[in-house]
């Protein structure tokens, strides 16, 4: 999972074309580290990235999931295993392509990237803890449907009061920080398992997930 700071994450909000600049970052970023740990230049990784825009709240929270094989494709269709890789070169570039990509629109200036690699805990983050075995179709196919799935639930939303307010909780119950605390010199948001929104409110978080008519983000990167 590559994730993104909250100062930069307005961007991807407002021109939704973006979105699949960013997932084609986060897709440059795994074959860069991964052909560096092979030796090949000439290697591809299997890897299919999915967008999504929201967070446990139904927030604006626009990053990118990602299965991706544990080795790589040679030129005449052998597979490569690899070991374990550190996240370590791949939290570097995604960060370098994320503020080359809003460099490159404009969007930011040098001085937000180096008052933002200034900070002890920038916002960019890479997870790779999450593994499946060979053969696990079953675990693939929910990884998969955990991707594609839908912004909101109704069964979520647990109460509509008489004034109209919406009760709405996170799966599972699961008590978070909202909002999160960007460093350790900051302060986070109460820990809670649920958003009470105003009718108009909860509309405008629900629909900022719809894509625009036309929307095309996927394409292949190579």
């Amino acid at each position: 999972m590559f994730t993104i700071p909250k100062r930069l994450r307005l961007y991807f909000r407002f021109e939704r074309r973006l979105l699949g600049d960013l997932c084609r970052a986060a897709a440059r970023t795994v074959i860069t580290v991964y052909r560096a740990a092979s030796g090949r230049p000439d290697a591809v990784p299997g890897m299919v990235g999915a967008i999504q825009t929201f967070g446990q709240l139904i927030h604006a929270h626009p990053h990118i999931h990602a299965l991706v094989t544990e080795g790589v494709f040679l030129p005449d269709g052998t597979f490569l295993p690899l070991p374990k890789l550190a996240t370590e070169p791949f939290l570097k570039l995604w960060e370098q392509e994320v503020f080359a990509l809003l460099l490159a629109e404009g969007k930011i200036t040098e001085e937000v990237v180096a008052n933002i690699r200034s900070w002890k805990h920038s916002g960019f983050s890479v997870d790779q803890s999450v593994r499946l075995e060979a053969g696990d179709r079953a675990g693939i196919q929910r990884l998969i449907q955990y991707f594609l799935r839908c912004p909101f639930s109704q069964a979520r939303m647990i109460e509509v009061t008489n004034a109209g307010k919406v009760l709405y909780k996170t799966g599972d119950n699961r008590l978070g920080r909202f909002p999160e605390a960007a460093s350790d010199d900051l302060l986070a948001g109460p820990s809670r398992n649920f958003q009470i929104f105003d009718p108009l409110d909860f509309l405008a978080e629900v629909t900022q997930h719809i894509p625009e008519m036309g929307d095309h983000l996927i394409r292949r990167t190579r």
